[in-house]
């Protein structure tokens, strides 16, 4: 199924998508999409999301608000062509694949 899902929503599929959510995607899928490469996401407790780059040693990175992230993570998943299985699966990616802080 992970397959299916990272062809179905590679960057490359969406010629107005941000390198910054590229990069997003590319983490909650295992795949590289830009570089750097996000490795690590976290949620602070004021819901702010860090990012970690491969080659840095923290978080160091703001994305922005988590409402803002979800928001426009299953935008990307609306338009994506999911079936409701490989919907689930994404939206269980973005709750386990963020580390709260």
């Amino acid at each position: 199924m992970i397959d299916t899902i990272r062809k179905k929503l590679n960057p490359d599929r969406f010629p107005n998508m941000s390198g910054m959510m590229a990069a997003i995607v590319g983490y909650f899928l295992d795949e590289s999409y830009t570089e750097p490469e996000i490795v690590e996401l976290c949620v602070t407790i004021d819901n702010c999301v860090l990012a970690r780059v491969a080659g840095d040693c923290g978080c160091n990175q703001f994305i922005g608000a988590y409402t803002d992230l979800e928001r426009n993570w299953r935008n990307l998943l609306s338009v994506g062509g999911l079936t409701p299985e490989e919907m689930v699966h994404c939206i269980d990616l973005l709750q386990t694949k963020m580390q709260r802080v």
